[in-house]
């Protein structure tokens, strides 16, 4: 199915609650392939490629992420089953803001490794501050091919830690995004909109203000978003953390069984 505005949202599952998945910065709905089906069997499961990833990447706007918001309004707008926002990284701040703007629309979020609780990676922002022509003059020398595997290298060191868990078939469909050089031209386009948006929330003082329940999670070995973020959180009854060992920026495809340990309770 698609969102309006041609958002490619893949649709999976049934079940008395909606669970929308949100993917992190440079990523897509494929992110979610080691978790997506465990949730299908008990949920009905909107992938959602966000506008300037995956087969969305031709559809963004700016604010980005006002854009973000809006396009889960939409698909949220017409179920009458309690939702669910499920976001890893910049789909975790995605997650918090929808929440925080619609809490009447969502009744959990589960925010994974999201950015902001102390500060922007400092790599995320000297990126945004990079002038546009030099971004583009970065990658405009490299073949294709060779664009594709440096992108693919790049992500599997970001997103895990195990590397054992990045088999060859998530690795093939992220590079795969990534083909030619006006793809990950939009790649860096929307990450520098993305991030000085991200830079301007007050995300601790967000997380704390949610009026529905949080599940707030961490891979241990996250190197983009350290886990000592968690400390921040004031967790209770309406906030829960969970620190995965041995998981890096994407949990979900470096310990799925942990991570659905720890998610499909908090749904349910």
């Amino acid at each position: 199915m698609s969102a309006p505005g041609k958002v490619f949202v893949r649709e999976t599952g049934a079940g008395p609650r909606t669970v929308v998945l949100l993917h992190g910065f440079s990523d897509h709905g494929g992110t979610w392939c080691k978790v997506a089906p465990a949730m299908a069997e008990r949920h009905r499961v909107l992938t959602v490629d966000l506008p300037g990833f995956g087969r969305s990447a031709e559809h963004w706007e700016a604010p980005v992420l006002d854009h973000y918001v809006d396009i889960v309004a939409d698909l949220v707008a017409d179920t009458d089953r309690p939702v669910s926002l499920v976001g890893n990284s910049l789909g975790a701040v995605t997650a918090l803001l929808f929440a925080s703007v619609h809490s009447s629309l969502v009744d959990r979020v589960v925010l994974a490794d999201m950015p902001g609780l102390a500060g922007i990676p400092r790599l995320w922002t000297r990126g945004a501050r990079l002038p546009v022509e030099l971004s583009r003059a970065l990658v405009r020398p490299l073949p294709a091919p060779v664009m594709q595997q440096a992108m693919g290298a790049l992500y599997a060191r970001a997103a895990v830690h195990r590397r054992g868990t990045f088999d060859r078939a998530v690795r093939a469909a992220f590079a795969a995004n990534y083909a030619t050089r006006s793809q990950v031209d939009t790649l860096l386009t929307v990450g520098r909109h993305a991030i000085r948006e991200l830079a301007r929330l007050p995300i601790p003082e967000m997380v704390h203000a949610l009026d529905v329940p949080a599940l707030l999670l961490w891979g241990a070995r996250d190197r983009l978003t350290p886990a000592h973020a968690a400390r921040r959180v004031n967790a209770g009854s309406a906030r829960r953390v969970v620190v995965i060992p041995d998981a890096g920026h994407c949990p979900q495809l470096d310990a799925p069984r942990e991570f659905l340990d720890a998610v499909l309770p908090f749904l349910e």
